[in-house]
């Protein structure tokens, strides 16, 4: 019984393609988790994506009750914060640092300086 191949040999199969890599599915901005320490137990990271950084400024002029605007520039500033990263596509920013000045001065108004910088990452659990 002769041989019959599979295909004819002046066309040779075409080599199969390796399937590409699923994109990582969009992290919504509540699922973005802060963290001031560099590591994180019990998770790895995945992928990191540089730093990642904010910024606010609350002139004192505009604030009536400074405790309550605090608070609220504060979750302002982290939200931004989360965005930036969701953007890159981290789930989590590792070695947050916050840094408040009070007292700082722009464009000859004095206000509060809110600046948080760190390092957007893809956690993903140890097992």
């Amino acid at each position: 019984m002769p041989f019959i191949w599979p295909w004819s040999p002046a066309s040779p199969p075409e080599p199969e393609q390796p399937a590409a890599p699923a994109a990582p599915e969009p992290v919504a901005r509540e699922q973005v988790e802060l963290y001031t320490s560099p590591w994180v137990s019990g998770k790895r990271a995945a992928a990191y994506f540089g730093p990642v950084a904010s910024e606010l400024f609350l002139p004192d002029a505009e604030v009536e009750d400074r405790a309550s605007e605090w608070a609220k520039a504060e979750l302002e500033l982290f939200d931004k914060l989360r965005d930036t990263a969701r953007m890159l596509g981290a789930n989590s920013v590792v070695g947050l640092e916050i840094k408040a000045d009070p007292f700082a001065e722009r464009e000859s108004r004095l206000g509060l300086h809110l600046h948080a910088v760190g390092t957007g990452a893809r956690l993903e659990p140890l097992f």
